[in-house]
């Protein structure tokens, strides 16, 4: 039986190294960038990109780690963002199973889908708990607004950790003259 010495780490090292990018930028620049009252949330934006790898332990976690580290550097309640991307991770990644990993328009389309309902949850916990007193607030600045800019930066640390297309992979009728494309 052969050794196989590829590197099985390098996946996750860049899991790793996005993650650090995106609590870095939530730090730096979540509290000071806002657009229509909305602020870009980028540990969702990071925890719905690792979920579209179609992993779901990983996924799990990623988004366990962004919530908590969300609750911690943010005047919030301690567990609800960790809570609400928890389940937003498991969710996408049971629905991006089968889907590749690469960025498409049907990933794009899940990404926006579940960041925006990840944060509209999170605006009407906020009113209910009475943090946020008015529920237009609550839904439309804290969900939607804030919800589409941060899936806009989800596609970004999507191309970042899989790739530019989810066409690269598989059956294809272009190429070097076969039907077929190279395993890599």
């Amino acid at each position: 039986m052969p050794l196989d010495y590829r590197d099985t780490g390098r996946g996750r090292r860049s899991v790793v190294v996005a993650g650090l990018i995106a609590f870095i930028l939530q730090v730096a620049l979540g509290p000071q960038f806002a657009l229509f009252g909305g602020r870009i949330n980028f540990m969702a934006a990071f925890a719905c990109a690792v979920a579209l790898q179609g992993e779901v332990g990983p996924a799990v976690i990623a988004g366990f780690i962004s919530g908590l580290c969300y609750d911690l550097t943010a005047a919030v309640p301690v567990g609800l963002m960790t809570l609400v991307l928890t389940i937003g991770s498991f969710v996408l990644a049971s629905m991006s199973a089968g889907m590749g990993g690469g960025l498409s328009a049907r990933s794009f389309q899940l990404l926006t889908i579940i960041i925006v309902l990840e944060c509209v949850i999170y605006g009407l916990a906020l009113v209910i708990m009475g943090i946020e007193g008015s529920l237009l607030t609550g839904l439309l600045v804290h969900g939607v607004v804030t919800g589409v800019l941060s899936s806009a930066v989800g596609a970004l640390f999507v191309l970042g950790l899989g790739g530019g297309s989810s066409t690269s992979r598989g059956f294809s009728a272009r190429g070097k003259g076969t039907r077929y494309k190279s395993i890599r």
